[in-house]
């Protein structure tokens, strides 16, 4: 019988790199673990359309966690079991912070992100998200304005040098409303307050009746802190922050170095 019944992966830098590719290793170890009676979730900052194709690519079914724990989709259909959005008046808060600033930023509606016009920052992240943008054609505050919208998520793309300092003032001056953090270096991912990844992980416990204490959770980044401290077992990559490398109970091989597998395949009875 299996010591840890359900396992959670972040996705970018934990289970792939820069490639986004799956590697044959890691899909052979989600299989085995599942046929084992294992459940297994990618639990990302994604979009769900994001996130789907891999979800389906290894084989999975049920639920998968995207947008930072704020939806729970179900993989077959990629209908929203569970979201919570961010209001709409502090998400027009979020952005005329980012306007008085220059800070480029984006929101999240109808699974899918929002831009008043293409740009080289919008395709390169197009290219990432495997989903094209909904364009507006006008200013996105005013568009989100106009539809009275509550996005899903917001993010600001800055400096690496920028963020922690961003974290840090938004999280001060907005922290009973939203949950500022980051998944890389030059990005804040921006949510409701009181929902993450780890709360996600919670509610799917709770609904398969597998505790904390038979959970492994594996991350690399801010915005997997939740999970980590959640999971009974909470494991980073070799190339995770900092402050995932103090959450976790242990340290595996880095993302491009099969690390999800060797969890699966070492930690899981």
């Amino acid at each position: 019988m299996l010591k840890y019944r359900m396992v959670a992966s972040d996705f970018d830098d934990t289970m792939v790199d820069d490639t986004q590719i799956i590697d044959e290793a890691t899909k052979k170890a989600v299989a085995a673990y599942i046929a084992k009676g294992g459940r297994f979730v990618l639990c990302t900052g994604r979009m769900i359309s994001s996130i789907l194709p891999y979800a389906r690519e290894l084989g999975l079914h049920g639920e998968v966690v995207g947008y930072q724990g704020t939806v729970i989709a179900d993989i077959d259909s990629g209908k929203f079991l569970e979201e919570d959005s961010v209001p709409f008046e502090t998400a027009l808060k979020l952005i005329e912070f980012a306007e008085e600033r220059g800070i480029y930023y984006q929101y999240y509606y109808k699974d899918t992100f929002v831009i008043e016009k293409e740009s080289d920052v919008s395709r390169e992240y197009a290219k990432y998200a495997i989903m094209p943008p909904l364009v507006t054609g006008i200013n996105t505050k005013e568009y989100l304005i106009a539809n009275r919208i509550s996005p899903t998520k917001l993010l600001y793309i800055a400096d690496a040098e920028a963020v922690r300092a961003l974290i840090k003032e938004i999280n001060a001056r907005f922290g009973d409303e939203v949950l500022a953090n980051t998944s890389k270096k030059f990005v804040v991912e921006l949510v409701k307050k009181g929902i993450d990844k780890g709360v996600a992980m919670k509610k799917l416990g709770e609904k398969y009746g597998i505790p904390a204490e038979e959970t492994i959770c594996i991350g690399d980044s801010l915005n997997d802190l939740a999970m980590l401290k959640y999971a009974g077992l909470s494991v980073a990559v070799e190339n995770a922050s900092d402050e995932a490398k103090a959450a976790a109970d242990v340290i595996c091989p880095a993302c491009n170095a099969g690390g999800v597998a060797w969890v699966l395949n070492n930690l899981t009875d």
